[in-house]
Formats: C-alpha cells, structure tokens, sequence
C-alpha cells in the first residue's frame, strides 16, 4: 500500500504531464514560429513546445474549451466509492454522487470535455470509467474497464491509455467510447501506476 504523501505527490505529477497535452488557448493548430519551437519536432497533432526550456509552460492557462465549465473541484472517495463536488468558492460539499469501486483519480479527456474517474476495483474485477460532464458536474454511465488505476492520452488524443496496474499492461482504447484498440504487456514492471511523455511526445 502506498503512503498517502507519495500518492499526493505523484498524483501532481501526472496532472501536470495531462495539462501539458491540451490544448492551447489560442493556437490554431500550426506550428510555432519561434526557431527553439521549430527546433523541437513533435509528433502529428501534439500541440508544439512553446518553450523548449520549460515543458508545462503553457500549462498557467485555459483552453477555451473549458470556458463553460463549472468551478467545481472533484474529490475521488475510494473508502466509500463515490466522488465529493465541492464548491471552491465556499470549500464547501455541494454534491455527492455513487461511481464504481475504489475510484484512484479523475482525468480530464484529451478534448476536455470529460472528466473521467477511474475506478480499479483493487483486487476485483468490475473495474470501470466513470465520465463527469464539467458543464452540468454531473456523472454519466460508467463502462466497464479493466482495472483502470491510472489514464492518460497520447498526445495526439487519438488513444485513451489505462494504466492497468495490477495486470501489468497499458491498455490503449478510443477516447469516447473506451472501446479496446490495443494492449502493451509490461511484464517487468510490478506495480506500473504512473507515466510521462518525453518532450517530442514519442
């Protein structure tokens, strides 16, 4: 069992590693113009380095696809399966609603139009997704996946990955549906809970 101050940090970790793959207020799509941009070659539909130097520099602003949102932050409860809506205005509860079991993390979508709680279901096996619409902070269906500790997109949004810690495998499925499209075996990696691009995004 891992310590509650190494899950806080590591949990800060990956937040960051998802915000660096958004997209960015503004950018268009094309690549930058500055010569240190040009000088990092990405991958087809990541968005590009803005600054070489500093990987998460873009990552103090907002897309505007999340102008809509509400100001709502969301509190995984694993003990009793369901995840606390608070108000950050007040620091107050507002809502409560039921997810699957032994939900780890929320993970905004790629396109971040969905939160998505992963429910691992720790020594189960009705692991599942279950989706948050930011606009209304209300949940959806949840689907059924296996043993999602962790997730992530590539970043070029065309995969969600699971992070199936207890099988030992990165399973990678469509980002909507979270239908099945491939599965990486890590067999040497007991306990593979966290993940990180490199700076071109391969």
């Amino acid at each position: 069992m891992k310590s509650k101050k190494y899950r806080s940090k590591n949990f800060a970790a990956a937040i960051l590693a998802l915000l660096s793959q958004f997209p960015i207020a503004g950018h268009s799509g094309e690549p930058a113009t500055t010569s240190q941009a040009r000088a990092i070659q990405t991958i087809p539909g990541m968005p590009p380095v803005v600054d070489p130097a500093n990987l998460y520099s873009e990552t103090r602003k907002l897309s505007q696809a999340v102008a809509g949102a509400l100001p709502r932050v969301y509190v995984p409860n694993r003990m009793s399966n369901d995840v606390s809506v608070i108000d950050p205005a007040t620091l107050k509860v507002i809502d409560r609603f039921e997810v699957g079991v032994n939900p780890q993390h929320i993970v905004p979508s790629w396109d971040l139009k969905t939160l998505w709680v992963t429910n691992n279901a720790e020594k189960r096996t009705d692991g599942s997704l279950t989706p948050i619409d930011p606009m209304t902070a209300k949940p959806g269906k949840a689907i059924a996946v296996d043993d999602p500790y962790n997730m992530y997109f590539t970043p070029d949004g065309r995969s969600a990955i699971v992070v199936a810690e207890a099988l030992k495998r990165l399973d990678f499925r469509d980002p909507h549906k979270m239908t099945l499209q491939s599965s990486l075996a890590v067999p040497g990696c007991a306990g593979i809970n966290h993940a990180d691009f490199s700076i071109v995004g391969r």
